[in-house]
């Protein structure tokens, strides 16, 4: 029997063993979770640094993902602008070579053009040349055959009464001269030309004097153009 203050507590009843064990256990089990609720403060006071760090390091890791996901639209926005300046490129070169393949093209159309021309008149003047080549060698070829004429007596005397003929018959009229007349010392006269006195009748011997005419040419003093004369 346990006195406590009015109350008499019966240690050999089954109820008051129950009671008393149900209060030992009720303070059991309050001891128990104050100790763990001790601890988990404890455990919490231990676990603020560290869940500190671990948000730091979050905040770290999600300013990396940010940074990354920054970086990677950089990446991308420079990638963009050098695709576009690539394109700018290639569309000024491609433009600057079609102006420079024209250009070409205008120049060789030019050059071609210019060179058929000069070509033209190329062939032009030697047809030109041509033409009067074959004039100098057949006035060579007359000249030529006037020397033969010329170096002979014979011929040279017909040359010149052919062109007498020729003269006369152009300048004068029929009746003023006659051709192989004959004079009163029998000699004949190429042409007699008929004119009143003073001069009178004028005779023209056609055969040209060719060497008294060389000789007075190349003389060198009066006495040798006087008897070439």
């Amino acid at each position: 029997m346990i006195q406590l203050g009015e109350t008499q507590i019966d240690l050999s009843d089954p109820l008051t063993l129950l009671a008393l064990g149900g209060a030992a256990v009720v303070l059991l089990l309050l001891i128990l979770v104050l100790r763990s609720a001790s601890a988990a403060n404890r455990t919490a006071r231990a676990m603020e640094p560290l869940a500190q760090q671990m948000g730091a390091l979050g905040n770290r890791v999600q300013s990396l993902s940010d940074g990354q996901h920054q970086l990677a639209g950089g990446i991308s926005h420079v990638s963009e602008l050098q695709a576009r300046s690539q394109a700018q490129m290639l569309e000024v070169m491609e433009r600057r070579l079609e102006e420079v393949q024209k250009s070409m093209g205008e120049t060789l159309h030019g050059t071609s053009t210019r060179t058929a021309r000069s070509l033209g008149e190329l062939q032009q003047r030697l047809e030109q040349i041509d033409k009067a080549q074959a004039k100098i060698e057949k006035l060579s070829g007359d000249v030529l055959g006037l020397q033969d004429i010329l170096s002979n007596k014979q011929t040279r005397g017909a040359f010149g009464e052919i062109q007498l003929n020729d003269i006369v018959h152009k300048a004068l009229p029929p009746d003023s001269y006659t051709l192989q007349a004959t004079m009163p010392n029998g000699r004949r006269a190429d042409c007699l030309i008929h004119l009143p006195k003073p001069p009178g009748p004028i005779v023209i011997d056609s055969k040209f004097p060719l060497e008294p005419y060389e000789a007075l040419r190349r003389a060198q003093n009066q006495r040798e153009a006087d008897e070439a004369a």
